[in-house]
């Protein structure tokens, strides 16, 4: 019996010290997800290069891009990544790319928690372009009732509703040949994050999706 209770004992202390090591260790995990690493590389709406682990310490002029990079674990080397936060808080989002690639591509939309929201790639994507009008329902359907009925739709752009307050895309895009590279790294290139000019929308109208 006694043994027992000793045992009980030390399996009851051993369970309370990872119950603490656990909670200790919380914060520094929670500061450590994506959202945080990302708000590190730049400011919301700053589109930032995600390389591999094993691009560790390679400088922006080395990786041959602008955009601020860093690494992160679980980074496809055999993909060109690139991210950014934003917010809908003011109104709707557009996440585009002025260049199309043709190489396979998807991207993804998460929470500030990394909880995935939506999920698009090249083959879903109209006419293989990259173009998505990100807003909660109400600001999606404002923007389309103050668009102006006599202009031409923008026949690429598909309008995302998400019950969002902030959150950050995900785009990869394969590099499959090596002499393919300098044009996915231009698609990558020319992604834009950036708020809608409400003002300015009013002329804009949306493919429904």
């Amino acid at each position: 019996m006694g043994k027992l209770l000793l045992a009980l004992a030390i399996g009851l202390v051993g369970a309370v010290l990872v119950h603490i090591a656990v909670i200790q260790a919380m914060p520094q995990v929670a500061s450590n997800n994506a959202w945080e690493r990302l708000s590190e590389l730049g400011k919301m709406y700053d589109v930032v290069r995600v390389q591999p682990l094993a691009t560790e310490g390679r400088s922006a002029a080395a990786a041959g891009t602008p955009l601020q990079q860093g690494t992160f674990a679980f980074v496809d080397p055999a993909f060109i990544t690139a991210s950014c936060r934003f917010s809908l808080a003011k109104g709707p989002v557009q996440l585009s790319a002025e260049q199309r690639s043709a190489t396979f591509w998807s991207a993804s939309i998460y929470d500030s928690q990394g909880d995935n929201l939506y999920s698009i790639n090249d083959r879903a994507a109209v006419d293989d372009t990259f173009d998505l009008l990100v807003g909660t329902r109400d600001e999606i359907i404002d923007l389309k009732a103050n668009s102006d009925p006599q202009s031409e739709a923008d026949d690429t752009t598909i309008p995302v509703e998400l019950d969002l307050g902030e959150g950050y895309m995900t785009i990869r895009a394969l590099v499959d040949e090596e002499s393919k590279r300098p044009e996915v790294d231009a698609f990558i290139r020319s992604l834009k994050c950036e708020p809608v000019d409400t003002d300015s929308a009013q002329a804009t109208t949306v493919r429904q999706g």
